[in-house]
């Protein structure tokens, strides 16, 4: 039987409490988006199924592309504070016109058929594909072929859609990679030292005055 700790006696107090804590989701999202890309790899070189594996890339690739718009989202409060009408635009607006607003903003030079910025349009496709699925239907339909009834199932099992065939280990890697090459370029842009991004603060209890004796707790 577990022994329960003896009961603690606190006083009751008055105390100014302070929280000044700012959580940026960007951090969370970057973190699972690293640790889904680790896992993934490590499947991969561990040989495990693939259809566990292909569930890790799904997840892998969505916070990736959540990591992306988060930090373009911190970028664009950082650099348009004070200013409640441009945000409210900002806000509604595609990661790509986001990005665009930002090169408006900051001056910075983007060539959009190049990496790390032509990864976007792939990673925002996809990304999109997964917040709003629609029913994917097999292309060819139909069709006359020659062969055996075990080839032509062998066939029909590898097929795959569009968007699972864009969801590979070299994809994530690469979306990966450019994200986070992006998000280096606009804080260096907005001038925004990369601890500023963290999330963080102070939080305290300074003592005021003992309002009663000792109360069980």
């Amino acid at each position: 039987m577990t022994k329960l700790p003896p009961t603690v006696q606190q006083p009751r107090i008055r105390a100014r409490i302070t929280n000044n804590w700012v959580d940026y989701p960007h951090n969370d999202l970057s973190n699972a988006a690293r640790l889904f890309r680790e896992r993934v790899n490590k499947a991969i070189v561990n040989d495990e199924r693939t259809d566990r594996i292909f569930l890790d890339m799904i997840a892998c690739v969505t916070m990736i592309a959540f990591s992306l718009e988060g930090y373009v989202n911190f970028i664009g409060a950082k650099l348009l504070d004070g200013e409640p009408d441009e945000w409210a635009n900002f806000e509604w607006a595609s990661v790509r016109d986001k990005i665009k607003t930002i090169r408006k903003l900051t001056g910075i030079q983007i060539d959009w058929s190049k990496r790390p910025y032509s990864t976007t349009t792939e990673l925002s496709d996809l990304r999109n594909m997964l917040a709003h699925p629609k029913a994917q239907k097999a292309e060819p339909r139909e069709w006359i072929a020659e062969g055996t009834d075990s080839e032509f199932k062998k066939v029909l099992r590898k097929y795959e859609p569009a968007w699972v065939k864009a969801i590979t280990p070299s994809f994530i890697d690469k979306a990966h990679t450019d994200v986070e090459a992006i998000w280096k370029i606009l804080l260096a842009a907005a001038k925004i030292k990369e601890f500023e991004a963290w999330s963080g603060g102070s939080q305290g209890i300074e003592l005021i005055d003992i309002l009663s004796a000792y109360e069980e707790k």
